[in-house]
């Protein structure tokens, strides 16, 4: 019965394969922003900051519901929250939050990057296991050089933003569809 269930999710999950699409090119689309123009206003690099937050948070939140079976489900789904949640925080506040957006970016980014490489590590028959592994370092790795120079300016936060929006972007792409040709 557990495969049964299984299944009927993962078929669930291929009717919502865009989502991932969208999310990817929505990534693009800020990561490309934020490499343009890395200079200009703070409350918009703050309230994209935010907006990936959410966004990314509610992915996981989601991957946590209806991905299966997987023994980390339960960090997954706190993750998802807390992205949900420190979204919201910092699109309702950019430019009051602009000065905590970096830790906060940050901490998330090597959150989700650790899980996603124990996830990865942990998960022998992992779809994909590769790319989650990757893209879990490249994220933790954003995080920490974030943490270990954090007097540096937005304007470094904005170019490692915009990098790591894109690979995540093309990842979630490809994630997409590989869903939907599944």
């Amino acid at each position: 019965a557990s495969d049964v269930y299984k299944r009927q999710v993962y078929n669930e999950l291929k009717n919502y394969w865009w989502l991932l699409l969208i999310s990817g090119v929505l990534s693009i689309a800020i990561g490309g922003a934020l490499l343009a123009w890395p200079g200009k206003t703070l409350t918009v690099v703050g309230f994209l900051i935010g907006l990936w937050m959410l966004l990314a948070g509610a992915m996981r939140f989601l991957i946590a519901l209806f991905g299966g079976d997987t023994d980390g489900r339960w960090v997954i789904l706190i993750v998802g929250i807390a992205g949900i949640v420190l979204g919201i925080v910092v699109m309702r506040n950019p430019s009051e939050t602009i000065g905590i957006i970096v830790l906060i970016a940050a901490i998330f980014w090597i959150i989700t990057g650790l899980v996603d490489v124990f996830r990865g590590i942990s998960d022998g028959g992992m779809e994909n296991r590769a790319w989650v592994i990757f893209g879990g370092v490249v994220a933790a790795l954003a995080g920490a050089i974030v943490l270990l120079w954090p007097a540096a300016s937005l304007l470094v936060l904005a170019v490692i933003a915009g990098v790591f929006f894109i690979v995540d972007g093309i990842m979630q792409i490809i994630a997409g569809f590989q869903v939907r040709s599944a």
